[in-house]
């Protein structure tokens, strides 16, 4: 029998087996309500009679991702489905309406052969997880890691949103980082993946992780750039205006102008300009790069965030901010991620910054911006001129 089954996933409150049949090799449980007002059949079972399962999980079984709490239709042949319902891959559920005769609902669901089939693929999972992380501790111990990166790998120090699996693949990615830092003096980003697998798509293997590992890092107090990582395997673009400079190129006011996240790595960026605008949108960059008079007037220079501030971001507005810069005003949309944008943009200046919110309000601090946005707002909708664009300064 299977009631320790039966009562873990398919008995609702105050219901009990009444009966059990057999019918085709097959149980038939008889399911009732009792209450102290109430007796009536709420369902019937249809299950396997054995309690030793042997064979494996069929194909076209698994294709119909069954968990506990599913209830499936099955396109399949009654011989197909009768064979299921013998293995103990699947179990029939009929349940009825008050009157304990018409059918409610017919379906099938999760058998004890499929039950027992999941723990033993969770267990071999926990085992093979388990090898994997003494393998990874011991990799960890003969690199003989800086402290600051066995706190960086330390398992409650990864965010509680990532997987077993992803933080796993994080603590890998940062022993082939600092092994690479070893080795090479420069390296790109898909050295990494590659010097862990020596074949064709080895070089990939971090790539769809590669945001948030590096902000990981980052966030661990790593600076990728400072161990050797001088392109992230991709080009990012920063766009900008003003009178900036690097050793290998000058920008003029009276264009919007690009450079990209190898050329910030390798290359210096320096301003004489006194005011820093770090804006979220794009639109608002290419409306006051063309009013060249007042970036003149003011010694402004203007970057964009583009949504986001990214290591190369961080990098060229840090080198900006080591030039002549005076005074920092952020601008970004009053929706969540905008407020984040300016949290982040603000702890870059480490020290006294100006945000620009609803209403052509000021803040002068993070603080203050974010208790007082409440409605979410582009920036956009109050883009201004000129004029305006003087007051906040």
């Amino acid at each position: 029998m299977h009631e320790v089954f039966i009562q873990s996933y398919f008995l609702k409150k105050d219901e009990l087996i009444e009966k059990v049949e057999q019918q085709e090799q097959l149980f038939v449980m008889t399911i009732v309500k009792k209450t102290a007002r109430t007796f009536r059949k709420v369902a019937h079972l249809k299950l396997t009679m054995h309690t030793e399962f042997t064979s494996p999980l069929p194909k076209k079984l698994a294709s119909y991702k069954f968990t506990p709490n599913a209830k499936r239709t099955l396109h399949e042949s009654n011989d197909t489905i009768q064979q299921w319902l013998q293995q103990g891959w699947i179990v029939r559920e009929i349940r009825y309406h008050t009157d304990g005769i018409s059918v409610k609902e017919d379906y099938y669901r999760i058998g004890p052969a499929y039950i027992e089939e999941q723990q033993k693929n969770e267990q071999q999972q926990f085992t093979k997880q388990q090898q994997q992380m003494q393998a990874l501790q011991q990799k960890a111990e003969k690199l003989a890691l800086p402290e600051i990166f066995q706190q960086a790998i330390e398992w409650n120090a990864l965010p509680k949103q990532w997987t077993v699996q992803k933080r796993m693949k994080y603590i890998e990615f940062c022993l082939a980082f600092y092994a690479l830092s070893v080795q090479k003096d420069l390296f790109d980003f898909k050295e990494i993946g590659a010097s862990l697998h020596d074949k064709i798509g080895g070089s990939k293997v971090f790539d769809q992780e590669r945001e948030a590992f590096l902000a990981q890092l980052e966030q661990s107090r790593i600076d990728p750039t400072l161990y050797g990582l001088v392109s992230i395997g991709k080009i990012v673009p920063i766009y900008f205006t003003g009178n900036i400079q690097s050793s290998v190129a000058t920008y003029a006011i009276g264009a919007v102008h690009a450079t990209t996240d190898n050329a910030v790595l390798t290359s210096p960026f320096t301003t004489t300009s006194t005011t820093l605008w770090l804006v979220e949108n794009r639109a608002i960059l290419t409306r006051m790069a063309v009013e060249t008079e007042f970036l003149r007037q003011t010694n402004s220079c203007i970057v964009c965030l583009d949504g986001q501030i990214r290591s190369a971001h961080k990098q060229f507005i840090e080198q900006l901010l080591q030039s002549a810069i005076k005074q920092t005003i952020i601008w970004t949309d009053t929706d969540n991620s905008g407020i984040t944008i300016a949290k982040y943009a603000a702890a870059l200046v480490k020290g006294s910054v100006k945000i620009v919110g609803r209403d052509y309000k000021l803040y002068h601090s993070i603080e203050s911006y974010a208790a007082q946005v409440q409605e979410a707002h582009e920036q956009e909708q109050q883009l201004g001129g000129v004029e305006q664009w003087i007051k906040w300064m």
